[in-house]
């Protein structure tokens, strides 16, 4: 049985994979933390974040990149493996979060669907395939309240397929409650490949949460992402 606390459990994504992880019965949900004073606490085993954290295998993030840079810090010190699905982190936060992973097992990836996971691999396969001959390009849509944009997952996307983060090359766009669609397109001057991932519902998000989680399990200090996740080399 792998233990799990589980940050930002109060949120939409939080109370997907609390959910998620009542399901399957080698994951055992410790508690569910939120900030001090969060109107959820006491509800649900939900416990306020401090410094005394009940003990548990695997922490899992889901709360926002400030947040998760704590828990990473306190994750570092502690050794616990840490899965973290926040997105937003700047690079001086990525070459902080390069060091800390060097005490600890850190997975980071904004986007935990499987189908995603699958995609990205298929991505930087087809960019290394196809070769200099075909032009890459990225279009992505999500719900008009989604700040970022391009999104955290097209970011990872476009590093994959090896796309330069421009304007022409990337288009974001953001209207009513598409949960979330990424479409990669590799255009020859005869020919077009295109890998397309269109999300239905935010529970694809969490179904993906128990795979990371038996992932990150045991696993070496060093820091992992999406890619060694579905790695089939």
């Amino acid at each position: 049985m792998i233990s799990v606390l589980l940050f930002g459990a109060a949120g939409r994504f939080g109370r997907l994979i609390t959910e998620e992880l009542a399901q399957h019965e080698d994951i055992s949900l410790v508690a569910g933390v939120e900030c001090a004073g969060h109107e959820a606490i006491g509800i649900n085993n939900i416990i306020p974040d401090s410094d005394n954290l009940p003990d548990a295998d695997v922490w899992m993030d889901s709360s926002i990149a400030n947040a998760a840079m704590v828990h990473i810090h306190k994750a570092s010190r502690l050794g616990k493996p840490i899965v973290v699905a926040a997105t937003g982190f700047s690079d001086k936060d990525n070459n902080e979060i390069r060091n800390l992973a060097e005490s600890c097992p850190v997975l980071i990836t904004p986007n935990l669907s499987t189908g995603i996971g699958v995609m990205d691999n298929l991505v930087n396969k087809a960019s290394k395939l196809l070769g200099k001959e075909f032009e890459s390009a990225l279009f992505e849509m999500h719900h008009s309240a989604k700040r970022d944009a391009p999104s955290g997952t097209a970011l990872q996307l476009v590093k994959s397929a090896g796309i330069d983060n421009k304007p022409e090359k990337v288009a974001a766009l953001r209207a009513g409650g598409l949960v979330g669609e990424h479409q990669v397109h590799f255009v020859g001057e005869f020919e077009e490949l295109v890998i397309s991932h269109r999300a239905w519902s935010r529970q694809a998000f969490a179904k993906g949460v128990p795979r990371a989680i038996r992932f990150i399990y045991n696993k070496e200090a060093g820091l992992y992402s999406i890619k060694n996740l579905y790695n089939t080399d």
